[in-house]
Parts: C-alpha cells; structure tokens; sequence
C-alpha cells in the first residue's frame, strides 16, 4: 500500500463513523472521529458493548493497518487495489482469490488458504 497510515485509518474510522453512527448515535462529529488522533483506549471505549461484525472486521483493519498487513491479500499474498478498499476498508481478500474461494466445495481446493 502507497498510501500512509494516517490516511488508511481515516478511510477505515470513516466507515466505522458511519456504522456507529446509523446504529447507535454517536456523541461527536465526523471530523471529530476520523480527524483526531482517538487513543486506542477511546475507541475501545466506543466499542465496547457495541456487538456488530462490520465493527469488528474495521477494528481488525485498524490492526492491520498499525502491523503493517493492511491491503495484502491473505490468499495470494499480493497487495489489494486502492480502489477497492476505499469502497470496502475491511476486505481482507482480492477479487480473485475471493471468487476462488467462494466456488462450490466439490469444484474449489481451499488448502492455499491454509498456507
């Protein structure tokens, strides 16, 4: 990934902003959200009692995102488009290596997943 981690945790909280938002309110603004520099103890607060997978799968790229994984493909190992983790932050696996996962059982081998 090109793009610095600043800006990729600003795409991500984005996402999570909006979420939070539609199903619980949240007590701050956007720019408030995504532009501060929330502590990883503030938005553990924020999430706690929150049980939503969408929300889970964000604080999982948050954590790819500091570890440095974030945008790589777990199937292929390759880096994932720009473009397609802007419309989905979370996305863990490239458009190819998805449609290979995701054909019927008896037609598909799954063992590069477990590499």
């Amino acid at each position: 990934m090109k793009r610095s981690k600043r800006s990729l945790r600003q795409v991500v909280l984005g996402r999570m902003f909006e979420l939070l938002d539609q199903s619980y309110g949240i007590d701050m603004s956007r720019d408030q959200f995504v532009g501060t520099a929330l502590s990883h103890h503030e938005l553990e607060a924020i999430l706690s009692f929150k049980s939503d997978p969408q929300l889970e799968e964000l604080h999982g790229a948050l954590a790819r995102i500091d570890d440095g994984t974030y945008g790589v493909c777990i199937g292929c190992k390759k880096a994932m488009e720009a473009e397609i983790l802007a419309a989905e932050p979370a996305r863990r696996m490239c458009a190819d290596c998805e449609q290979e996962f995701n054909k019927p059982a008896m037609h598909a081998d799954h063992s590069w997943m477990h590499q």
